[in-house]
């Protein structure tokens, strides 16, 4: 074990292996998730314990944050900063989402993108916007997808049966219904060859699985579905859809200030336990169907301990 991390990380969780008990689960691995800030002003990474058991079945806790790709308020060029209607900023789905840039650099970079969208998406200009095509899928002629209602096409990891045609907003799971999960994608040590697999993907959990989400507190369990990838050096994030269960909501955002808490509604569900079911997606019938993922990882979870067993873990999980 690298200890290199072990200032980082609860030495009793490292350890942590519990045989007395319904828990049963042991330290697997260490997650980059995101930066520790430091009293002097630096930072370090940060890193997030996996705990697994014998059927490889995961649990961490974190304070989750939310996605709102895939649905269709996601992102819209017009109202960049999602200060209306869009349940996103366009930064968040850059590729270098904007980082260490000025306010000047930013409004630049909104005003160039505008401009862009204003001229027809011209070739030349799009690599200085710096759009993930991951998060807003690109057409064969090289520009984004044609905007649907004001709105730019973003796309999840999880995609629905039958639709080939990537600008399709119907191919991808709708953040606003569906209860989903994120995990990190692989890191890419070298740019000009494929991303490593992930832990998570190393012990055998891919897109498409089944999970179960807990609030911090205990007080609010359900059922989730891995849906999307996201930064390798980052974990903790659902849909608006999870969230909005987390957090008892009866409506849906109004807009990404609102997602950010920034109006006072709190939209951010905080720390969370999350438990995933490696190998328990079904390949030719993705789980894109709220009743259907609740039914199947329901079975999944009374098999593996159920209520009893999870809180069980989470309560050895904080003590530690």
């Amino acid at each position: 074990m690298n200890t290199a991390l072990l200032p980082l990380l609860s030495l009793s969780l490292l350890s942590a292996q519990v045989s007395d008990n319904q828990c049963a689960m042991k330290f697997g691995f260490a997650q980059r998730d995101g930066k520790f800030k430091l009293k002097d002003g630096t930072s370090r990474p940060r890193h997030t314990a996996v705990w697994l058991d014998d059927q490889n079945a995961m649990l961490f806790a974190d304070s989750m944050n939310v996605n709102t790709d895939g649905t269709l308020r996601s992102y819209s060029v017009d109202d960049y900063w999602g200060e209306k209607t869009a349940l996103n900023n366009l930064c968040n789905a850059s590729s270098d989402k904007c980082s260490g840039m000025t306010s000047d650099q930013k409004r630049a970079r909104r005003l160039a993108t505008q401009k862009a969208k204003a001229d027809g998406w011209p070739i030349a200009a799009i690599p200085a916007l710096k759009i993930d095509p991951q998060i807003i899928p690109f057409k064969e002629d090289g520009r984004p997808c044609d905007e649907v209602d004001g709105y730019l096409v973003s796309a999840t990891a999880l995609i629905k049966p039958g639709i080939d045609n990537r600008c399709d907003v119907n191919r991808y799971i709708d953040s606003q219904h569906l209860q989903a999960v994120v995990l990190p994608r692989g890191p890419r040590p070298d740019p000009k060859k494929p991303r490593n697999k992930s832990a998570f993907q190393l012990r055998g959990a891919e897109i498409g699985d089944l999970a179960v989400v807990m609030s911090g507190d205990g007080t609010v369990l359900t059922f989730a579905v891995v849906g999307d990838v996201g930064p390798a050096s980052e974990l903790g994030e659902g849909t608006i859809a999870l969230a909005k269960t987390l957090l008892r909501k009866d409506a849906l955002p109004l807009n990404y200030r609102e997602v950010r808490g920034d109006t006072g509604q709190r939209w951010i569900p905080g720390k969370t336990f999350t438990l995933i079911f490696p190998k328990s997606r079904d390949a030719k019938n993705p789980y894109v169907d709220q009743t259907r993922i609740d039914a199947d990882a329901q079975k999944l979870f009374e098999a593996w301990g159920g209520v009893a067993r999870l809180k069980d873990c989470a309560s050895i999980y904080k003590a530690r």
